[in-house]
C-alpha cells in the first residue's frame, strides 16, 4: 500500500471512502492478532520457555497486529485534523481554567489602575517623542532606549488589556458589579 499526500479538500472527498475501508480493517486486526496470540502461546507451551514473536513464526502483520493492541484502540486512533483539534480544545480548557484561578474576581478599581498607568505611559511616549523631535542633535542610544522601552511597556500593556477584556466577555474573569456576559 501506498502512502500519498493528499490537500485538505482532496482529503475531504477520499475521507467517506476510506472510513468506509477502514472499518473493516480492526476486525481482520483483530481475527490476526488472535490467531498471533494463539500461535505464541501454543509455542511457548510445546518449549516449556517463552519465545520472542519472530521465533513463534509470526509474520510481519501478526507481530504488527500484537504490538498495536487490541482493534478497539486502534480504531480509536485519530487523523491529524482531529488530533489538532483535540489540542486546540485541551488548550483553551487549561488556559481558561488558570485564567480563572489566576483572575479570580476582578475589582474596577484594578482596571481603572492599569487604564491610568497606561494612559500616563502614552502621554510620556509622546511627550518624549516631541521632545527629541525638537532638538537639532541626533537621539543618543540612552534616549532611544527609553522610547524604545517605553514603547514595549506600553504594547504590553495593551495586550494585557485585550487578554483582559476578552477574560470578561468570555466570562472567564468575574468583575465585582458587572453581569456575566451570556453568549
Amino acid at each position: 500500500m501506498g502512502i500519498a499526500l493528499l490537500s485538505l479538500r482532496q482529503a475531504e472527498k477520499v475521507e467517506p471512502q476510506l472510513k468506509a475501508a477502514i472499518k473493516s480493517v480492526p476486525q481482520a486486526q483483530s481475527a490476526l492478532a488472535q490467531a498471533a496470540l494463539a500461535r505464541t502461546q501454543a509455542a511457548m507451551a510445546a518449549t516449556g520457555k517463552p519465545k520472542t514473536l519472530a521465533e513463534a513464526g509470526l509474520s510481519a502483520r501478526e507481530r504488527l497486529a500484537l504490538r498495536e493492541g487490541p482493534a478497539e484502540a486502534v480504531a480509536a486512533a485519530l487523523n491529524a485534523r482531529q488530533y489538532v483539534q483535540q489540542i486546540a480544545a485541551k488548550d483553551q480548557e487549561m488556559t481558561r481554567a488558570q485564567m480563572v484561578w489566576a483572575l479570580g474576581r476582578i475589582e474596577p478599581n484594578e482596571i481603572d489602575t492599569m487604564l491610568r498607568s497606561l494612559a500616563k505611559m502614552r502621554g510620556r511616549y509622546a511627550t518624549l517623542v516631541l521632545e527629541y523631535a525638537q532638538t537639532e542633535r541626533p537621539i543618543g542610544t540612552v534616549a532611544l532606549d527609553e522610547l524604545r522601552g517605553l514603547r514595549e511597556r506600553i504594547e504590553e500593556f495593551e495586550r494585557g488589556l485585550e487578554t483582559i477584556k476578552t477574560a470578561i466577555l468570555e466570562g472567564t474573569a468575574e468583575v465585582a458589579g458587572v453581569k456575566v456576559a451570556q453568549m
